[in-house]
């Protein structure tokens, strides 16, 4: 009986944490594309606005131009943050915003703060148990077939596929990061007065709608994999 309440008690905080996912994505764009229609005062694009805030903080950071709509990210083994086009060339409070939260990654990765060093350690772990997992249930099958050997067959395949849970779990834990991020971007928006209080205001609301972008970019595999059953059965 425990058992049942256990999967059903997961199963709840799943759908839960789905829905905030697509509910937080929807946020995001819709606080987005509000204020990247009101334009800064300082009148400095997005691209200019990075070479401002590498220069300010002394950070050796790269500045790479993509296309797309809210692709922004920074690569901490390149050292490189990633703008798309329409950001680097508006003059508005979320380009600068969200061009200030990715640079606040970048800032953590030259201090090398506790959250940062930990998000990276996560990594590590996540990549090596993904990389065993392929081995676990090879060597799983194989031990299958060994009457003495059945139970530690049958522990690692067990085991085997818990593995990619236990990495995505691992990514969650990476979330005060994005929050670190986000406060990072916002004092120094605020110190250098890039924006004045009332775009500040907004600055705001577009810094805490980011961290939603990662919480909706976890989900995104799951989402991924219902739309392509959904296509299958379709057919």
């Amino acid at each position: 009986m425990f058992n049942y309440i256990l999967i059903g008690i997961f199963a709840i905080l799943f759908i839960v944490m789905l829905i905030f996912s697509k509910t937080s994505y929807a946020r995001v764009v819709k606080i987005y594309k509000k204020y990247d229609n009101e334009f800064v005062y300082c009148g400095l694009n997005g691209y200019q606005f990075c070479l401002f805030m590498i220069q300010k903080l002394g950070l050796k950071t790269q500045i790479m131009l993509i296309d797309g709509e809210l692709k922004e990210c920074y690569v901490p083994k390149q050292n490189v943050v990633y703008i798309t086009n329409h950001s680097a060339q508006t003059s508005s409070v979320s380009s600068i915003c969200i061009c200030a939260h990715e640079l606040g990654h970048a800032y953590q990765n030259k201090t090398k703060t506790g959250l940062f060093v930990f998000q990276r350690i996560l990594n590590v772990l996540s990549q090596i148990l993904l990389i065993f997992f392929p081995f676990m249930i090879i060597a799983g099958i194989i031990l299958l077939f060994f009457e003495n050997l059945f139970d530690i067959g049958t522990a690692l395949l067990i085991g085997a596929l818990a593995t990619p849970l236990v990495a995505y779990l691992l990514k969650v834990f990476t979330l005060p990061m994005e929050m670190q991020a986000s406060k990072i971007a916002y004092k120094f928006l605020k110190d250098n007065n890039v924006l004045s209080s009332d775009e500040l205001k907004h600055g705001k609301k577009v810094l805490n709608a980011a961290i939603g972008t990662y919480v909706a970019n976890l989900f995104s595999p799951v989402f991924g994999f219902f739309r392509a059953i959904s296509r299958l059965f379709g057919r």
